[in-house]
């Protein structure tokens, strides 16, 4: 495939702009009205939208109808490649459709508009569009070449596969671009952050809900790239320090809420992932060569991860969140219960050396806590009343830091803050509003500590 790609951006570099090309039809239409059913450029400058036939654009599109810009008027120039081919795999012949598109920047005025170039048809029954997006007062580059091919598997029962290559060349230091491609109701969009040389390939497989991703750069820049997929699955995928070379795949079941990650390798890069229908965005920072999560809102939220340096985080939001899950340090898998309310408890279960940080916030409701895990399972239950109780329990093993914050409307509250904490079956109780707290079962912390109860909008030491 590399090899295919590099002899078609030498076709492109050699061929003179205005190279023959097989066009069924001629469009009589003006620039301006949409044509249906034609191989077209489609161009949006500041607004300014055009479709423009391909012959034409072989010799100049004037894209901000001004002819007062660019040479002679016309401010890109677009040299286009089109081959169908047959080639053979271990299922059978199947049919690949390559695009190898250059696009010339022929002048400095529109170099940092909002600029949208795309080529557009339909090939048998398939609708087809590919191109590129410079946002503005990003500078859109002097040159682009695109290779783009799709595998249909028009006559198996298999997906699509993309594979997109793009080479941009600046004139000073490089910007932030997107490419477009759309099969069919299938819709990609690749933004680079900045971009540079680099080729991605993009497999899905429905019937498993997974979509598998390849990609090779140059790694010469930081980079970020940030692809959203649209089809029967949708997901945004956000990738930052990315290496020269990586693969993996994502997939997600709406049923179960699960997610699974599968690379061959470990990366030190970060990835951001939002699934349609899926509240919560998830964050992985140190990618692992496998991670899967289950979660369910209501209170279970199941997390296995092969690698204790990634940081694997589930937020209602990238910035800011009100609510997230934060783990790490964790080789193995671990779980995590909870029902916040009046009456309530967190049960964590999982390997020792596991950190983990929770904040949910909604309506009259604040927690947030953070433990470091020398102890298999833990457990804090308690009933926020007159009368009440709180209960903790780390079977006899250590908690090297605990902290909790709970309150809700700032009627009843939990407040610890404790360094190193051993519990047995511990419960405090209390019986009035203004509390005397009773004890009982194994407690014994070996460095300070803060344990503090709300009871009608008072705080009383537990200890004091």
């Amino acid at each position: 495939m590399k090899r295919m790609i590099a002899i078609l951006i030498l076709i492109l570099l050699l061929s003179p702009v205005g190279s023959s090309f097989l066009i069924k039809k001629r469009v009589a239409e003006r620039n301006g009205i949409k044509p249906n059913g034609y191989f077209l450029i489609y161009t949006r400058y500041n607004g300014i939208e055009k479709y423009t036939p391909l012959l034409q654009s072989f010799f100049g599109i004037d894209i901000d109808n001004n002819a007062s810009t660019g040479e002679n008027g016309k401010d890109i120039r677009i040299s286009l490649i089109f081959l169908p081919l047959i080639q053979s795999i271990e299922i059978g012949p199947v049919l690949t459709l390559a695009f190898a598109m250059k696009v010339i920047r022929m002048g400095e005025e529109i170099k940092n508009g909002e600029i949208e170039i795309s080529f557009s048809g339909a090939i048998s029954s398939h609708k087809f569009k590919i191109g590129c997006y410079s946002p503005e007062n990003e500078e859109m580059p002097k040159e682009i070449r695109e290779v783009f091919w799709i595998i249909p598997y028009v006559f198996y029962q298999k997906d699509p596969e993309f594979y997109i290559n793009i080479e941009p060349l600046f004139d000073g230091e490089n910007k932030n671009l997107t490419a477009i491609v759309e099969f069919d109701e299938k819709k990609l969009f690749i933004d680079y952050f900045p971009a540079v040389e680099s080729m991605i390939k993009i497999s899905p497989n429905l019937s498993l809900n997974m979509i598998n991703f390849s990609i090779e750069r140059n790694a010469e820049l930081k980079q970020k790239i940030r692809m959203r997929y649209l089809d029967e699955i949708a997901v945004n995928l956000t990738i930052e320090d990315i290496p020269e070379k990586m693969s993996f795949s994502v997939s997600f079941s709406r049923d179960e809420k699960r997610f699974d990650y599968m690379a061959n390798d470990t990366f030190n890069s970060t990835l951001i992932i939002e699934f349609q229908d899926f509240d919560f965005i998830m964050r992985m920072e140190y990618l692992p060569t496998r991670l899967t999560s289950i979660f369910n809102e209501s209170g279970y939220f199941y997390i296995y991860i092969d690698e204790k340096k990634t940081t694997f985080i589930l937020a209602n939001a990238i910035e800011n969140p009100s609510s997230y899950f934060l783990i790490t340090n964790l080789t193995g898998e671990s779980t995590i219960q909870w029902k916040i309310s009046s009456e309530g408890y967190i049960k964590v279960d999982g390997f020792k050396g596991l950190k983990t940080e929770i904040k949910m916030e909604a309506e009259n409701i604040y927690l947030k806590t953070f433990s470091i895990h020398q102890a298999q399972h833990f457990e804090i239950a308690w009933n926020l009343s007159v009368p009440g109780y709180i209960f903790i329990d780390t079977d006899n093993e250590t908690l090297s830091q605990y902290s909790l914050n709970f309150s809700i409307a700032k009627i009843f509250g939990i407040l610890i803050e404790i360094k190193s904490l051993v519990a047995e079956d511990f419960r405090i109780t209390w019986q009035k509003e203004v509390p005397i707290f009773h004890k009982e079962g194994y407690f014994r912390i070996l460095e300070e500590l803060i344990f503090k109860v709300m009871i009608n909008g008072t705080w009383y030491d537990v200890f004091g």
